[in-house]
């Protein structure tokens, strides 16, 4: 079994004028921002430095426990993979940006490499562990446009005048790469070549039937892994890719576990049945769920989740007495509207699930979902 940290071992040594850019590398470069820049990487884009030299400067011992994702130590062999090879070792880094404000509910980090083959990849980091970054997750079911989602689209406008572009991003950040490239100055999104999603979430109808997104769609790659739980949620339009993953259930998510052969995926011709169960039932489950609906069920529950005053969920076990204590009191405190959204939201969910099971079942079969008993 092999993942992108061996991919490296195998191409690292290849050019992008030997081997051309591929998903493999926006896979990469967009787990890359999940690394903690502070100090490091300037906001400035005339402020460039090369990827090794910012691994030489880079103190992982220093970085505070609230930047650090569930994958840091694997970013840190990636970070130090990426550094000694020829591939990404004279990339330039700038651009990095982080802003959190959890009063409108922002999360937002991005990062932009300047790649040997003259094209720029601009990075959008997913959610970063935070419950606010949690919390604009689930946002994006009801807002016609988040926080971050306007933060990329500045980001796109801000800076990217000139020359060939590539973005990407994974989970969330796939989520933001497409809308920012579809939503970005034409002078801006005329240039972009490439937009990568990995395991992303998709929108609401009305932004996947726009022409912006309709105009962008053949220029979007969405890789998804087998039993993607994340990359399902909503409407995409795009074609996926399913790439198998050496995890289970929503730890495939993780794209260390995703299967790498050469310089390519190791794809599947369609979701495992678990990955096949969870696209109908969510499907039929978002289906039943008006936006006010949705909004009071993630006021509900987030509102309940930050009544501890905590930044992360890591927090929240920290003092599991004092801050479980205060989750209680804050579930007795949700008003009439929160509390009838959680109830119909469960009972929609297991309305959805009972019909899946079927749908799956029958599939299986050969038979019409109807021939079920």
């Amino acid at each position: 079994m092999a993942n992108m940290l061996d991919y490296l071992d195998w191409r690292g040594d290849l050019s992008f004028g030997a081997d051309p850019f591929n998903a493999v590398d926006g896979l990469i470069l967009t787990q890359l921002s999940y690394v903690p820049f502070e100090g490091v990487v300037s906001e400035r884009f005339t402020g460039r430095r090369t990827l090794a030299d910012a691994f030489a400067a880079y103190r992982p011992d220093e970085v505070p426990e609230p930047l650090r994702n569930a994958t840091f130590a694997e970013n840190m062999l990636l970070f130090e993979k990426l550094a000694h090879s020829v591939r990404f070792g004279a990339a330039e880094l700038s651009g990095y940006v982080r802003r959190t404000d959890p009063a409108i509910d922002l999360q937002f980090a991005a990062l932009t490499f300047f790649l040997g083959d003259g094209a720029a990849f601009a990075a959008f980091r997913g959610t970063d562990g935070t419950i606010v970054g949690w919390r604009e997750d689930f946002d994006l079911g009801f807002m016609e446009q988040t926080p971050g989602q306007q933060q990329a689209v500045e980001y796109l406008d801000r800076n990217f005048s000139d020359g060939p572009l590539r973005v990407g991003g994974h989970s969330k950040g796939g989520n933001l790469a497409i809308y920012a490239s579809a939503c970005c100055k034409p002078p801006v999104r005329e240039r972009i070549e490439t937009v990568y999603s990995f395991d992303g979430p998709g929108f609401r109808d009305e932004f996947t039937r726009s022409e912006a997104y309709l105009q962008l769609l053949p220029k979007i790659v969405s890789v998804i892994p087998q039993s993607s739980l994340i990359g399902q949620l909503m409407s995409s339009g795009a074609a996926h890719r399913i790439v198998r993953s050496d995890a289970v259930g929503v730890m495939q998510h993780q794209p260390y576990s995703w299967q790498v052969l050469g310089s390519r995926f190791e794809e599947l011709e369609e979701l495992s049945q678990s990955g096949a169960f969870l696209n109908k039932m969510l499907a039929g489950w978002l289906s039943e769920l008006d936006d006010a609906t949705r909004q009071n069920l993630v006021e509900a529950v987030f509102d309940v989740l930050q009544a501890p005053d905590t930044e992360t969920f890591r927090d929240i076990n920290k003092n599991k007495a004092k801050n479980y204590a205060a989750i209680l009191r804050a579930i007795h405190r949700l008003t009439p509207e929160q509390r009838a959204a959680l109830k119909h939201a469960i009972s929609a969910l297991a309305a959805s699930s009972r019909h899946s099971l079927l749908l799956n079942r029958s599939d299986r079969r050969g038979l019409p979902a109807q021939a079920e008993p």
